[in-house]
């Protein structure tokens, strides 16, 4: 049988330990670096295999190295990792930034690359259940990607290649879907504390329906057909009276208005592409969506 590459990954944290958990059944997990011994050791505990060690000295010679540290730390983890000596040529290194690209990785005898998951990992054994089918962004050279495409294919990712110097675009696309779409939900929920309604678990609010209704009608059809309410109707006073309660509220917070505003302007050009309503009511609304003041 073949041997197995061996993965190290510097910073096993959420990410890191779900990644090393999937591709341990690909590869041989070597050793996991944290800050702390503890935390390497728990580390090695969840992915269920690999040396844990806590000091770059300890570090023995890897195929693969995943660099999983916060964004700001890539850099100088990768500098650390070069100074060890042990980087060989044709080395793997790839870290999973989605807003820094491979460039960060400076190293003509090695293959690097940079993949982002598309995936939230808020808990590691969901994420481990739930990874399969995840897109996966990557760039870098080409040796790096067929290497890096094939290896998270097995574990049932899909990846796919992006432009690098659009990478930055691409990651704030990923931010407003999903870190910006959770404080959107949080700020309904708020919004009906407001209104009178105790403030319900995330799993009962009586929001839930509709938005899950809401994203069915979006990713089986189109934008233009999924948005309904008073802009996609050109319902120039409900949209008066809903700014008008949002700024007068006596336990309001002052970002509603300006959150219903930007979203209700990138509403109104959904609405003209889609022709859903007459120009002169959008244009109406669009002028009182422009406008700072109190109604």
């Amino acid at each position: 049988m073949p041997i197995s590459p061996v993965l190290s990954c510097i910073g096993a944290g959420r990410l890191g330990s779900t990644l090393c958990k999937l591709l341990a059944q690909q590869v041989t997990i070597g050793q996991i670096l944290n800050s702390t011994a503890l935390s390497s050791q728990q580390a090695v505990e969840f992915i269920g295999t690999g040396d844990p060690v806590d000091n770059l000295k300890q570090l023995k010679a890897a195929d693969i190295w995943l660099i999983a540290t916060p964004d700001e730390a890539i850099a100088t983890s990768f500098k650390s990792l070069q100074a060890t000596a042990i980087l060989r040529p044709g080395d793997l290194v790839f870290h999973c930034s989605g807003v820094l690209d491979s460039t960060i990785l400076t190293g003509s005898l090695m293959s690097c690359a940079s993949l982002h998951p598309l995936h939230s990992f808020a808990e590691p054994q969901r994420s481990v259940d739930s990874f399969h089918g995840t897109p996966c962004a990557m760039e870098g050279d080409s040796a790096a990607l067929a290497k890096l495409s094939a290896l998270f294919s097995a574990i049932g990712a899909r990846p796919f290649e992006i432009n690098r110097d659009q990478k930055v675009l691409y990651h704030a696309a990923a931010v407003m879907s999903c870190n910006y779409l959770v404080t959107l939900l949080d700020i309904g929920d708020n919004i009906l504390q407001a209104a009178g309604l105790e403030r319900p678990e995330s799993t009962d609010s009586p929001l839930r329906p509709l938005i899950e209704q809401t994203l069915q009608n979006y990713y089986a059809s189109s934008a233009q057909r999924a948005l309904t309410g008073p802009i996609a109707r050109g319902d120039h006073d409900t949209v008066a009276a809903h700014l008008n309660a949002l700024q007068t509220s006596s336990v309001g917070q002052p970002v509603w208005p300006d959150v219903y505003r930007s979203l209700g302007l990138a509403s109104v050009a959904l609405a003209r592409r889609g022709k859903l309503a007459g120009s002169a009511p959008l244009e109406r609304i669009e002028k009182l969506l422009q406008t700072d003041k109190t109604l």
